[in-house]
């Protein structure tokens, strides 16, 4: 569950990533075929395309980890009520893949492409 006490955190470890390629990345990528408006385009986010867009993100991010490495320990134990130590414990697949599927955070960053969608068409 994305808590409030996780955003800060989370905030700071986006504010740390060049996007540039993710946005380059997701430009590339051919998840909305030749919608007509933002709704359109919305509706076909479906779990193959979700996924599709999950990976694209995590190879362009996943480069860029040592930048974020003080700051994934604070969010992870924030994430799960654990320790900082526990974190570090935590298997990185196991946590990425919670959090691909916390409907929370997957709404948050769902909202915010579907805004994005809708401001481009």
């Amino acid at each position: 569950m994305l808590k409030i006490k996780t955003i800060p955190v989370l905030s700071r470890v986006i504010s740390k990533i060049d996007l540039k390629p993710v946005i380059r990345a997701l430009k590339n990528a051919d998840i909305f075929d030749k919608s007509e408006n933002a709704k359109e385009a919305v509706k076909q986010l479906n779990k193959e395309k979700a996924a599709e867009l999950a990976f694209e993100i995590i190879s362009e991010i996943t480069p860029q980890l040592d930048k974020i490495g003080e700051d994934l320990p604070e969010f992870v134990s924030l994430y799960y009520g654990i320790t900082r130590e526990e974190a570090d414990e935590k298997d990185f697949g196991e946590v990425v893949n919670d959090l691909i599927h916390d409907e929370g955070i997957r709404g948050f960053f769902s909202t915010a492409l579907r805004k994005k969608v809708e401001r481009e068409h």
